[in-house]
């Protein structure tokens, strides 16, 4: 079993600098602010990297990695990792294989990162595809974990049955949840919806501990589940409908007020900070936790700001703590000796 974090050493945290949507500057912003609690290791082009550094050098507490090559977001995820042998991703990645770097946060190609993480650090025993999970806020009632939201883009029925078994140690980890409740997300709760795929599914998630059955796309913010399991195609959908619409209702919310109610500058900036403190508690983490892979990954956006990538080195400090691969390589033990080898017989309607 992976080790926890040894107690008294502070983290330290490898940042894929390229790959990003808007460029080294914010990613390497974000990782000079988490440098205040972790120890961060810059992985990129030297050059690159260097003018972005106060007095052009790493400040006490990060150190910079050379890697020349970039793996970019229009790249093709398996002809560019295996072409480029010295990117970023794979540096990083390396970093946390040979025990320099106790995690990686990366903005880069996220076909390419988990393709990184897999070929690195290698994949838990009973894992076959890894999973990319969120924590999404529900005012009202605990978060919910979403997986897979852009490791996979489809999903056999095994395959979601592993996800649900990710997703509920992630759920145990970082929400500190004994027994989390699980659902399947399909277009209805009945059995017979989903195609036979969905429906395989929920016949092998029958005997998990903690599953509720399937649930539609409400359910995910409606405080009925802590996780919701589904394909990375259909989960990268939701999620980015998720955010888009959160930033559309925020903003249509704020041009209703100011068109109602004309008001000078300090209740302008009232409103404005109302608006921040909405659009933060409910949007989604800023970074996805890589899960199934032996080492701990955070996947971020390509246009993630500074801010988004001090938060996900947040993020991948609190799944080292929290000793999450270990704890995902215990419980993929267990379940392996409850799972069924032979697939329970489905009945169409």
């Amino acid at each position: 079993m992976t080790a926890r974090h040894p107690a008294g050493r502070r983290l330290r945290v490898a940042v894929d600098v390229a790959g990003a949507d808007l460029g080294p500057a914010p990613v390497v912003a974000g990782a000079l602010a988490a440098a205040a609690t972790v120890d961060v290791t810059l992985v990129g082009p030297r050059a690159l990297v260097r003018p972005l550094l106060p007095a052009g050098a790493p400040p006490p507490g990060l150190r910079l990695v050379d890697a020349p090559d970039v793996v970019g977001m229009a790249d093709e995820p398996v002809a560019a990792t295996y072409a480029k042998r010295r990117s970023s991703l794979l540096v990083a990645a390396g970093e946390v294989a040979a025990g320099r770097a106790d995690a990686m946060v990366t903005p880069g190609n996220t076909g390419a990162a988990v393709l990184a993480a897999a070929v690195r650090l290698g994949r838990v025993p009973g894992v076959t595809n890894p999973a990319l999970a969120t924590v999404l806020p529900v005012p009202g009632a605990g978060p919910t974990v979403l997986l897979d939201i852009g490791a996979t883009a489809t999903a056999v029925p095994e395959w979601l049955v592993e996800f649900a078994v990710l997703g509920a140690e992630y759920a145990r980890c970082r929400l500190g949840l004994e027994q989390p409740r699980i659902g399947l997300l399909s277009n209805g709760h009945e059995s017979v919806k989903g195609g036979p795929v969905r429906r395989d599914a929920h016949l092998l998630l029958a005997a998990m501990p903690g599953y509720v059955g399937q649930i539609e796309a409400y359910d995910v913010l409606g405080g009925r589940v802590d996780v919701a399991v589904t394909d990375g195609f259909t989960g990268d959908v939701a999620l980015k409908m998720y955010e888009r619409t959160l930033d559309a209702t925020v903003g249509l919310a704020l041009d209703a007020v100011r068109a109602f109610s004309p008001i000078g500058a300090l209740a302008r900036e009232r409103q404005r900070r109302v608006t921040r403190a909405v659009r933060s508690g409910l949007a989604a983490e800023a970074g996805g936790a890589l899960l199934g892979v032996r080492g701990v990954c955070v996947i971020c956006h390509g246009t993630a700001q500074a801010a988004d990538v001090e938060a996900s080195v947040g993020i991948a400090a609190e799944c080292v703590r929290s000793g999450l691969v270990g704890r995902v390589e215990a419980a993929f033990a267990a379940s392996s000796r409850r799972r069924r080898v032979v697939r329970p017989a489905r009945v169409d309607h």
